[in-house]
């Protein structure tokens, strides 16, 4: 391979992490709305790239369960209901428990409680994507501490898909102030979690783990409640 073609790969790889990032954040943030029909062509001139990466980064996403292929049209940007926010807190329930037993007396703390204090929002709250992201990080960041990569995983894909109920659901106006509301029960959740973490008692991560997906799914549920017709 000559030295062209070398240094065009990794040019090309980046041309597709960067498609891959800009969609992916529209999709989470609805700027590109569950259920819109979507081509690689208006894609890959709404964000100034070739088809090429946009076609790679497409497939990441179909992947991730983000976006859905449909043949001889295109794509759909993947539709929400409530059966989704269900399937997605079934497994949550099921494996942040057990990552956050894994992970006790394994964690660093002092990241830990940075993240763990920053989704939180207030008057001055960051954009939206940020507060995601923060949120999204906190709890990736136990689930690596558990030490098993496949769970990390699968863990990273229903955060991912958690982002995108957490916006649709929780970012009107009013479900915006309900959350300013909650948030000191939800900073005292992750405390409550990094303490017993941080002390190495596995069955009190576990129980304050659940405690704080439970919680987090009726926010999530009650929100979503008065936006999708959806027979839950």
């Amino acid at each position: 391979m000559n030295n062209e073609g070398i240094f065009a790969l990794p040019a090309r790889r980046r041309l597709t992490d960067e498609a891959y990032d800009l969609i992916k954040n529209d999709v989470i943030l609805c700027r590109l709305k569950p259920g819109a029909d979507v081509t690689e062509a208006g894609l890959a001139s709404h964000y100034g790239l070739g088809l090429a990466p946009i076609r790679s980064a497409l497939s990441r996403l179909s992947q991730e369960g983000l976006v859905n292929t449909v043949p001889r049209r295109g794509y759909i940007i993947a539709p929400v209901s409530g059966r989704t926010a269900n399937d997605v807190f079934d497994l949550r329930v099921l494996l942040e428990p057990a990552a956050a037993r894994a992970a006790a007396g394994r964690v660093d703390e002092k990241m830990l409680r940075t993240l763990g204090a920053g989704p939180f929002l207030r008057d001055n709250a960051p954009d939206d994507l940020q507060f995601l992201r923060n949120n999204r990080d906190f709890h990736v960041a136990i689930a690596r501490a558990s030490g098993n990569e496949r769970m990390v995983r699968v863990i990273e894909s229903l955060l991912d898909e958690m982002q995108r109920l957490l916006h649709i659901g929780l970012f009107s106006n009013r479900d915006r102030r309900r959350l300013l509301l909650d948030h000191e029960l939800q900073r005292q959740q992750h405390e409550e979690l990094i303490d017993a973490l941080v002390a190495g008692d596995p069955k009190a991560s576990e129980d304050a783990a659940l405690r704080h997906v439970q919680h987090s799914r009726e926010l999530v549920m009650n929100a979503l409640g008065n936006i999708l017709s959806v027979t839950l």
